[in-house]
């Protein structure tokens, strides 16, 4: 699966190469491409799809693990800890961090 999503992440890219571009040699294959058959290209575009799907989900869940760690320090933990409950008014937190009034 990992082969065949990033063949149809390159051809999705060219794909769109190939539409920006104006250069008279990219319009001939612009041309070409747009009167052949594009079930290559469709396919391409789902699995692309997918595959930003499942990157998402990753990330997601390595960010959810990263903040779970640094909530479970002991001393680091407490400034997330302490956003959670709502015992600081974070917008002004972010104001005044923001006016470097440190």
């Amino acid at each position: 699966m990992q082969l065949e999503a990033a063949h149809a992440v390159e051809i999705t890219k060219l794909a769109e190469y190939v539409d920006r571009k104006e250069d008279p040699l990219i319009q001939v294959v612009r041309t070409h491409q747009h009167n052949t058959d594009s079930g290559v290209l469709q396919r391409a575009r789902c699995l692309k799809t997918e595959v930003q799907k499942e990157t998402r989900k990753v990330k997601d869940s390595i960010a959810d693990k990263t903040k779970e760690r640094w909530q479970g320090k002991r001393m680091h933990g407490q400034l997330p800890r302490n956003l959670d409950e709502n015992l600081v008014d974070i917008e002004q937190s972010y104001r005044w961090l923001k006016s470097g009034d440190i």
